[in-house]
């Protein structure tokens, strides 16, 4: 009698396969979340300070990397880079595809940070930006050391909610030819057809990395509400 059988030691052997593609998936995901920060903190600034003409380019960015699938980014990116190194003489072949993935990556990231983040500044009373500018501080000011430190609470989950899409969005990196943890199991079990194995392998890595983001988040969370706590009370 013949079936599909699951092995557990092929299954044990592709979590140890897998594990070892993290450094890739983090690298994937921390920069595009880090650089997709500082952008999208940008983008909400103009928005809350109602930029002349730079406002209308914010909300047009926000609702096109909305809208758009991560993966057909990636093939406009690409094909148009291919495009300007053709006009310019350039070897095609040189294109950097794992750059080309951190950027999508980052312009998507922006794209969804920015909303949070400009909800997140928004949660803070206006009086709070009227008193400061009233003791002559200065817009930057008054975001260093009066806004931000009281919306940062707000916008913990909201950068733990993206990281963990970025995470998983990282699979996607595979249609660039980025040898990425589920391109790099399935490698593994050529000749054996072990794909369950080896599938079921990517996904518990996958969920204790959410796991351990989703800890991290709510513990920095409640870091950031006792000490916003604190400064009350010694206020």
């Amino acid at each position: 009698m013949t079936g599909i059988s699951f092995d557990p030691l092929f299954f044990l052997t592709e979590i140890g396969v897998a594990f070892s593609y993290i450094p890739i998936v983090a690298v994937l995901s921390i920069v595009p979340l880090f650089l997709g920060m500082i952008f999208g903190t940008g983008l909400a600034l103009v928005n809350i300070y109602r930029v002349k003409y730079a406002q209308s380019f914010a909300r047009g960015y926000v609702v096109i990397m909305r809208s758009i699938p991560v993966l057909l980014q990636m093939f406009i990116v690409y094909y148009g880079m291919q495009m300007v190194y053709g006009s310019l003489g350039l070897d095609k072949t040189k294109i950097n595809k794992f750059i080309i993935v951190l950027i999508v990556f980052t312009l998507e990231a922006a794209g969804f940070l920015s909303e949070g983040i400009r909800a997140a500044l928004s949660s803070v009373d206006t009086s709070q930006y009227e008193a400061s500018h009233s003791v002559g501080m200065t817009r930057f000011h008054t975001m260093r050391y009066v806004v931000i430190p009281q919306c940062f609470p707000v916008a913990i989950p909201v950068i733990g909610s993206s990281f963990i899409g970025i995470i998983k969005g990282s699979s996607t990196a595979y249609i660039m030819g980025i040898i990425e943890m589920i391109q790099g199991t399935s490698m593994k079990t050529a000749g054996n057809y072990k794909y369950l194995e080896a599938y079921c392998a990517v996904a518990v890595i996958y969920w204790g990395m959410t796991i351990l983001i989703e800890q991290i988040t709510r513990f920095a969370e409640k870091k950031a509400a006792a000490y916003m706590k604190g400064s009350v009370v010694k206020k």
